[in-house]
């Protein structure tokens, strides 16, 4: 398997358990005195992303796939930078942490993507549509990052993100289907 398509299916898994509880479906106890969701949208979905995005990011230097050393240090990069906030994010949500620490981060983030997103371009170039798509899926992560950061520091409403945590989701399917192989990148 493609690291990039095994990394991008736990952020699949983490990107639609947190956006589902951020629009409030399945975000709080089904019964009374019953087991917290939050607990379960960290260990299914923020800790299945952490785990597989530094899997990949370790698999991507070590095992050279691409073959080509800057694709290798720009997945690389992104990869790890991701998996070290999930990390962060489940123990939030696990241990009941104060989470504007990780939204000033995700802040952090989102320059560290403009950057990336720029070493793509630079790297790999902007020659087809499948490029354009694979810059727009970057883009949007950099708005969630962004919206995470108002939304742990108390300055926006969580449905909003959960909605564009959504549509996080369907790039994220993009990249694991075509930039992980899977299916052949018709443009």
């Amino acid at each position: 398997m493609n690291p990039v398509a095994f990394a991008m299916t736990g952020l699949a898994f983490g990107l639609w358990l947190n956006s589902l509880s951020l629009l409030g479906i399945s975000a709080e106890p089904a019964e009374e005195d019953g087991p917290n969701p939050a607990k379960s949208v960290a260990a299914g979905g923020s800790l299945a992303a952490a785990i597989t995005l530094i899997l990949s990011a370790f698999w991507l230097i070590v095992g050279n796939p691409f073959g080509h050393e800057g694709v290798q240090s720009l997945f690389s990069g992104i990869m790890g930078m991701y998996a070290l906030l999930w990390i962060g994010v489940f123990a939030m949500q696990w241990f009941g942490l104060d989470g504007r620490p990780i939204g000033n981060l995700c802040l952090l983030m989102a320059i560290m993507q403009i950057i990336h997103i720029i070493g793509y371009a630079k790297i790999i170039g902007m020659g087809t549509l499948h490029d354009w798509i694979t810059q727009l899926v970057l883009l949007s992560y950099t708005i969630l990052l962004f919206m995470f950061w108002k939304l742990l520091n108390g300055k926006m409403g969580a449905a909003l993100v959960g909605k564009w945590g959504m549509v996080t989701v369907v790039g994220t399917l993009y990249l694991l289907f075509f930039n992980g192989g899977i299916l052949p990148v018709l443009w």
